[in-house]
This record gives structure tokens, sequence and C-alpha cells, in this order.
């Protein structure tokens, strides 16, 4: 994960602490290095790069106020200066202190707090892992280190190995209140270490709290009660064009209307299938004028945005439309899209999806997007060999837009809910809960989950190599 370019504070503490807003004493002996971590939204439990989940852990979706941390662990030098003493395994003043327990580390952080007047303490396990997710593995890898959370085996209402159960969004979590065990962490592995224990390579770093706070322009698209949405008028039809580095990309102009939503015999494809019961209840749904992507989003750009790939993408292969994406990582995609665009670039709900996907107004209704002749306008299993292939190589749809139907799910704003009969205007979903919409099918789906009406709900951390998503305006 990438982030705009952080500036190391090497100071005093005295220094330091004035960043952190509290009046201090100066010590020339308690001088280390800070990093700040926004305030922001993760998964926790899984591996920055995607591909295994941290052991004795769940992934589980977090938002975490800003904060400042040490850029390594407490050296051996620090201890001794606040402590008078070094208990360590293997002596070296400039090496991470050890063979401290969590009992020992409360102690050092009450004096470290009266010297400094700093309001110093262990990180939680989601600002650990956060931080090691922003600033890399390896200035997580000297030592384990000791967190502040009593340990527990899983969050409530999951199971062990229960890996995409749907959870709601933790906020500033700091583990259960009780317990006989504290976390102590490494990048790829939480354990239960007993308070009192003191082991070999087993440290600890600082953090103190900034006033980067979680702000509405985070929590309002997390929580997902209100659409967060540009006026936009579509009457000129004409997309806009934007450039983020050398990539360029297309917002198409879809105006408004009333459409039927969910499965009706009117536009479907000429094969048998069983209707799923959610596409059922098909009801009248109008829509405000708004803007689409012209593709879905490529590596490419997440590039240009986030400064790295997600695993499985290929940075040769630029044109493929992204994938290996949770919900709540296109959430921290448009934060940074709309940051250099100073635009509202959001997901589109799952009603402007659908309607995009028919054609809007120029709807021929066809079953797939564009066409019901699957072959011409969507890669799928029979054709796509479960490969991503490179956007705009099939026919767009009747607004000009490509592969709604195959090659990458894309991720909608709404939770997931089950359709009424009845009429709705800009419809954004159900309220509360951890399951989010996919659409459109994949590479790796068979014809029938690349129809326009297909729905399909999955926890919004869950990552998979063909979960992507599209812009919307």
């Amino acid at each position: 994960m990438n982030i705009p370019k952080l500036i190391p504070i090497v100071v005093l503490t005295g220094l330091l602490a004035v960043s952190c807003h509290r009046p201090v004493k100066t010590d020339e002996s308690f001088d280390f290095e800070t990093l700040e971590a926004p305030a922001g939204n993760f998964t926790l439990g899984i591996s920055a790069d995607n591909r295994r989940k941290v052991t004795r852990g769940i992934a589980q979706p977090v938002a975490l106020d800003g904060f400042r941390i040490s850029s390594g662990p407490v050296t051996q030098a620090l201890w001794t200066s606040v402590m008078g003493k070094n208990p360590s395994s293997v002596v070296d003043p400039s090496a991470p202190v050890d063979m401290v327990s969590w009992a020992d580390i409360q102690k050092f952080l009450g004096k470290l707090r009266k010297a400094t007047g700093v309001d110093y303490s262990l990180p939680t396990e989601a600002q650990w892992e956060y931080a090691q997710k922003l600033f890399g593995d390896d200035k997580f890898t000297a030592v384990a280190e000791w967190c502040l959370d009593y340990y527990d085996e899983v969050p409530e209402g999951s199971t062990k190995d229960d890996y995409f159960h749907p959870m709601t969004l933790m906020v500033n979590p700091a583990g259960p209140e009780k317990g006989t065990t504290r976390v102590v962490r490494t990048v790829l592995e939480r354990l239960p270490v007993d308070p009192h224990t003191r082991r070999v390579k087993v440290g600890f770093r600082l953090v103190c709290p900034s006033e980067d706070k979680l702000s509405e322009a985070i929590m309002g698209p997390l929580d997902g009660a209100k659409l967060y949405r540009e006026k936009i008028d579509a009457s000129s039809g004409v997309p806009e064009s934007f450039t983020i580095g050398d990539t360029k990309f297309k917002m198409v102009m879809v105006q408004g209307g009333t459409f039927t939503m969910g499965f009706n015999n009117s536009d479907s494809p000429y094969q048998r299938f069983t209707v799923p019961d959610n596409e059922k209840n098909a009801h009248q749904v109008t829509l405000d004028d708004f803007a689409i992507g012209e593709t879905e989003v490529t590596a490419g750009l997440w590039l240009a945005v986030m400064g790295k790939l997600p695993y499985l993408n290929d940075a040769s292969e630029l044109d493929k439309p992204v994938g290996n994406v949770s919900w709540y990582d296109c959430q921290v995609f448009l934060r940074r899209l709309n940051a250099m665009t100073g635009r509202t670039f959001r997901l589109p709900t799952e009603a402007e999806w659908e309607f995009a996907a028919r054609g809007g107004k120029m709807s021929r209704h066809y079953g797939f997007s564009g066409s019901n002749d699957m072959h011409s306008v969507m890669w799928f299993l029979d054709n796509a060999d479960s490969k991503v292939h490179q956007v705009k190589t099939l026919r767009p749809n009747e607004l000009g837009l490509y592969d709604m139907s195959g090659n990458v799910w894309e991720w909608c704003y709404d939770r997931a809910e089950e359709y009424t009969t009845d009429p709705q205007t800009n419809p954004i979903g159900a309220s509360e809960g951890g399951t989010r919409i996919l659409r459109g099918g994949s590479c790796a789906s068979r014809w029938d989950a690349c129809r326009i009406s297909n729905r399909s709900y999955m926890p919004g951390k869950n990552i998979k190599g063909t979960f992507g998503l599209r812009l919307a305006l």
C-alpha cells in the first residue's frame, strides 16, 4: 500500500512531544524517529500483498484515527536511559530491547510519560498492523512486538476458519476488555503471551495520538447510509476525460430515467436457466443523471493512484482491469483519486450499474450488456480461459460502455438486500450489514452469471483475482 510521501520526524523528545501537543522536558537520550499514520481504513488480518491470512487472525474491516508511531522498536539505549539498566539477551545499545514483559513495558511507559508529558503507549494490534502495511514489512521484522490488546482468538460472531464471514466495520478497536494473555505480533502471526513473560527477540514500539481523526469524508462512504455524489448534467452526452500521471480514462454520461430492475422476460438471453430468487420482484426504479466509467478501472489507473499494484496484477499488463481488491480497498483508492482530482468519484449504486449495463434510455433489452451474442461482448468462462483480458477488446453496449458483462466482477456501493415490488428512486441498498453487491460476472464465470440482472452478494472484505471496480460520478 502506498501513501502520500511522509516526512519522518527525527527530533529530541522536546520537539517530538510538541508534535503530539504536550509540554515536555528535553532530554537528548530520548532521541528517536516517528512516522505519521493518517486516519483511514484497511482490512485487519490479511498480509499486505493480499496473499495470506495472518495466523490465528481473521479478516476484519477496520477504520482508525491517525497516530504517530516509532519507526522502529524501542532500542536498548532508550530503555536504559529511562529504566537505568538493560535486560536484553544480547547487549547492543542500538538494537531493539528484548526480554521485557508487557508488565515491564507499562512501568517503562509510566516513567517515559512522566519525563516527557507525552501520552506514549503500546500500539493496539490494529494500529500495529495498519502501520506495518503503510510503512513496509522491513520496518517490522527485527523482533516480535507486544501490542496493547488482550488476546482474542477471533472476533465475536465468527469462527476460527471463517475467513469471509460478513462482519461490520470496527472503529478504533482495542481488543476485548479482559483476558489472561496479551497480543504479540509479527508480520504474519499473532500470538497469545502471558503479560509477565520475558522472551528473546520480543520487543515493542511506541505510539502517541495525532490530531488526524476519522472524518465524514472517510466514514460516510464506509457507513453506506448516504450516497456522496456530484450533481451531474448528462444532457450533452459528451464523455468527460481525465488523466492521472500517464493514464487516461473517460466517464460516460448517463441520462437518468425509469426502468424495470431485476429479471424480466423481455430482456432474457435465449437459453434456459434457473432464475435466482434474489433477481425476482422486478420493480420500477427512477434514477437521476450520473456518469460511469467507460471501462473497468485498469491496473494502470490503480497504479497511478496508489503507487503499487495489488497481488496478481501485472505491471506489464496495465490495460487489463485491476483485480484482487476488496470493497474496502476500493474506498481507499477512491479517496486518493478524489484528493488528486478534486472530484467525488465513487462506486456506482447497484441500480445505476444495472441501468447503465442495460444501455440506459438507449437499451435494446439484451440479456448481456450490449448483445445477446455473448461471445461478442464479454470475456467469460467459455472464451477467456478464466483469464482477465485487456479492456475495450470486445464490443461496447448501447452507451459505449465496455465489459459490463464479464472480465471482472464489479463492486457496487450498496449493501445487499432483497428486492421488493415497491417503486424506488435512487436506491442505495440496505442501511446495515457487511455484505456488498458485485455485478457483471467475470472471465471465470459461466454465461448465466454474466447476465445483466444477475446479482452476487459478498462480504466487503472479500478479495479475489476477479474482483474489480468501475467508477461513477
